[in-house]
């Protein structure tokens, strides 16, 4: 067990931000739904499916959707259950580290509602349909797995609290590539770029909860944490194909098949892969300073997930009776391009 009285790891605050909290500006920005606004930059590797510039529209518009609903699911079952089950652990947080970690459960409920309310008013614009086999997101389902399998009781509280230390070191590079995106409607950038800016505390202070908590674990709990982390940030990522299929078939009218046979055929098992590691990019920098991969390397970690999602994309085409051509890596990644001129994270 580490030294008790090794100092928690330096965080900022809004304080030093000299930045309030966006709750208490409580500005909700709506789309003002102008003529050719986007949503969601265009999809360089769907574009050229679209019949129409408005059907292009419509499946940025369902993409910044699931955007938001992604946010609303991340704040109400990732981050404020990360914070409340800090008190079921064995290590003594600091009191101010503590109330300042609990103050950000206010932030993200207010996140979650500016989001619902920009969803729903999309939704209802562009007969966007929610479906019943995506309510809840792939990587939560994923997540929710990991914690269901493991035996261990204050295993499942450590999992709970490392899935929030590993999803508020990755929001903020999102939030900052379409707040920066001058192409996107201003109430998109405007919305993305409040929740930033409270995101960029939060991330400051759940590196440093984890810090001190990879500092207070034993060798065994160590091991156990980097597979928990590893998996983590690799479910966090991942692109939700099934939908991306889903809000595709929408918009587009196809048939659920051809929509899937045209999805599944760009987003190889190649490219989820290169979008997961764009979108960690964060993280996994964050976990590689902790030292996490001496016990779990990352890079192992990628190729097992490479051919699980190889094997599930086969699986998909087998149960569809459709043929995907080719699994190479994207000659045009849309992450990559969209992330040209951002600094690295």
């Amino acid at each position: 067990m580490a030294d008790a009285r090794k100092p928690y790891p330096p965080y900022r605050t809004y304080d030093h931000a000299k930045n309030p909290p966006s709750l208490l500006k409580h500005d909700f920005p709506r789309p003002a739904f102008a003529p050719g606004e986007l949503y969601y930059p265009p999809s360089r590797l769907l574009e050229s499916r679209f019949a129409s510039a408005e059907e292009s529209r419509r499946f940025g518009a369902a993409m910044f959707c699931g955007f938001l609903e992604d946010t609303i699911e991340v704040e109400h079952n990732l981050v404020i259950p990360a914070v409340s089950m800090l008190r079921r652990l064995p290590y003594e947080i600091p009191v101010q580290a503590e109330q300042d970690l609990y103050a950000t459960a206010t932030d993200e409920g207010f996140h979650a509602e500016q989001s619902l309310q920009f969803t729903s008013d999309l939704r209802e614009r562009y007969c966007l349909r929610r479906s019943e086999e995506f309510r809840m997101p792939l990587f939560l389902r994923r997540l929710e797995e990991q914690r269901a399998a493991e035996p261990r009781p204050d295993y499942q509280y450590l999992i709970t609290v490392l899935n929030g230390v590993v999803t508020e070191t990755r929001i903020s590079l999102e939030l900052g590539e379409f707040a920066n995106n001058k192409a996107l409607a201003p109430e998109v950038r405007e919305v993305c770029s409040t929740h930033a800016e409270d995101e960029a505390i939060h991330a400051s202070q759940f590196r440093a909860l984890g810090q001190f908590l990879w500092g207070e674990f034993d060798e065994p709990t160590r091991v156990a944490a980097a597979r928990f982390i590893t998996a983590s940030t690799i479910a966090r990522s991942l692109p939700d194909v099934p939908r991306i299929a889903h809000f595709f078939q929408q918009v587009t009218g196809r048939s659920l098949e051809d929509a899937q046979r045209i999805v599944y055929e760009v987003y190889s098992e190649n490219v989820s892969i290169d979008e997961l590691l764009f979108a960690s990019r964060p993280t996994v920098k964050f976990i590689r300073e902790l030292g996490v991969e001496q016990y779990m390397p990352f890079d192992r970690a990628i190729e097992d997930e490479r051919r699980k999602l190889a094997g599930e994309l086969a699986a998909q085409c087998k149960a569809s009776q459709f043929v995907v051509r080719g699994s190479g890596r994207a000659t045009g990644s849309t992450r990559a391009e969209r992330a040209e001129g951002l600094p690295d994270a």
